[in-house]
């Protein structure tokens, strides 16, 4: 077995825990001005205390695994010295940084600016504070997908950014869903970049999960942050997004592996009667699917060996990245890849740096 502390490690998934006070500086008018007038400083970096953006269930703080030393999460914004802290205290060498407030954007309904004002203030905000190619801290660039020229607009601003290699969607509350071809002008400016399209998952709208009413977050945690990419996974496979941007590296972050075998072979069964409802494929929706790339995280170590080795060979170890949803309360060190007996050393770097080194050209 490999000494992963000897080995380079790409983490995929890193959260940086971002404030509305740090972003507010960086966004564009009226939005600036509108914060000083706010109560968004107290919101810190807590999802659900904030004005900005939505609720969703629960304070993940209360319950789940014991915070860690280095892992203050969601109390107290980020700062920049800390990502190395992390990095170093996971024996991290790459870190792709993926806003943390953004994951609730999904929620929002409101027919302003707010969305396309955050992402633009973050990603400046990042770039001048927080992003170091020359310390491994890359980010992915946040995409207020619901409105395509603010997307073009950021796609353009990072271009020539050796910082940013890759293009982040959240996935929940995405309408209409992220196949459909109002959001073919991003993936085709991503495609000509050369940028990988991260699919992440997100909480917002998880207290409607099918229906409101749901209790805890231990039922809306496990249904809903699945159902926004399988959602998502089925969109863009059936609209034909690999048929038509063949090029396009297509990623989904932050719903482990164990749900991908049943959903492609459900899908699969549905388009064997109805091929003509997906008249741009060329061959089986799971022929696609797991030409995707997936981060493990959250990965389902309690399942039994022999149904992770089945997700793996399924998937191909050549399609899995290392994910670690630093420094979230369900965050998973580079250990839990090194630890499983169905892995050779090959598949461990592959999952662990190699993978990942191919598709956001690290």
């Amino acid at each position: 077995m490999i000494d992963a502390a000897q080995e380079r490690i790409i983490d995929c998934d890193w959260h940086y825990q971002d404030s509305f006070k740090e972003v507010a500086a960086y966004m564009p008018e009226p939005w600036r001005t509108k914060y000083k007038h706010s109560n968004w400083d107290d919101a810190g970096v807590k999802q659900n205390l904030s004005s900005f953006f939505p609720t969703s269930t629960g304070d993940r703080q209360n319950y789940g695994k014991v915070v860690r030393e280095h892992s203050n999460y969601p109390d107290e914004p980020e700062e920049p010295e800390r990502v190395r802290e992390g990095m170093d205290f996971l024996d991290i060498d790459v870190s792709l940084q993926i806003s943390h407030l953004i994951l609730a954007m999904g929620g929002v309904n409101g027919d302003d600016k707010r969305v396309q004002a955050f992402t633009q203030g973050y990603v400046e905000y990042m770039l001048e504070e927080v992003l170091d190619p020359d310390d491994g801290v890359y980010g992915l660039a946040p995409m207020p997908y619901g409105d395509v020229e603010a997307s073009l607009d950021i796609l353009d601003r990072i271009e020539d950014e050796e910082a940013y290699v890759g293009a982040c969607f959240v996935t929940a509350g995405a309408s209409p869903p992220l196949g459909n071809r109002k959001y073919d002008p991003i993936y085709e400016r991503c495609e000509d970049l050369d940028l990988p399209v991260v699919y992440h998952t997100g909480g917002s709208g998880l207290d409607e999960y099918v229906r409101a009413g749901y209790q805890e977050m231990i039922e809306t945690h496990t249904l809903g942050f699945l159902e926004s990419n399988m959602s998502q996974i089925v969109s863009v496979a059936c609209q034909g997004i690999p048929e038509k941007y063949p090029d396009l590296d297509i990623v989904f972050m932050e719903s482990g592996v164990t749900y991908i075998p049943g959903l492609v072979s459900r899908l699969d069964e549905e388009y064997l009667k109805r091929p003509e409802e997906a008249p741009l494929l060329d061959t089986r929706p799971s022929e696609y699917i797991t030409d995707f790339y997936f981060g493990t995280q959250p990965l389902e170590i309690s399942a039994r060996n022999e149904l992770l080795e089945l997700c793996f060979d399924m998937i191909g170890t050549d399609r899995l990245l290392y994910a670690s949803d630093y420094p979230h309360w369900d965050f998973d060190s580079p250990s839990i890849i090194n630890d499983l007996p169905m892995l050779d050393d090959d598949d461990r770097r592959a999952i662990l740096a190699g993978n990942a080194e191919g598709v956001f050209g690290l």
